[in-house]
């Protein structure tokens, strides 16, 4: 039963990571690809979250199913480095950097946040 709470949480969290980072790609801010910024601060935020309700009452449900499947495969770790290791080979240095600290950064706060909101 775990396995098939981490697949089906697994499954929906690539699919709406595709959308919203579908959505938002086009989009930049300081030359910042939205979508993957985004989804891996919502994701964090989501993971705060989800962290504290699982103290609180240890459900399987939202270990197995939101944190380890929905926002292991919502969050996008690879593309993040991908898109930093992008900049890097175009010598877009201060874009690379500046990418690497915000996304750090934010998805720390937002982990916090989501976490002690929530306590």
């Amino acid at each position: 039963m775990i396995y098939l709470l981490i697949g089906l949480g697994g499954g929906l969290g690539a699919i709406s990571r595709f959308l919203v980072s579908d959505f938002l790609t086009k989009i930049s801010l300081f030359g910042i690809p939205l979508g993957t910024f985004f989804v891996n601060i919502v994701g964090c935020l989501l993971i705060g979250i989800f962290l504290s309700i699982n103290n609180v009452n240890g459900s399987t449900l939202t270990k197995e199913f939101f944190i380890i499947g929905f926002l292991g495969s919502f969050t996008t770790f690879s593309a993040f480095t991908k898109e930093s290791l992008i900049f890097f080979n175009q010598g877009s240095f201060i874009t690379a950097f500046s990418y690497i600290i915000f996304t750090v950064s934010l998805c720390l706060l937002s982990t916090y946040l989501g976490f002690k909101v929530f306590k």
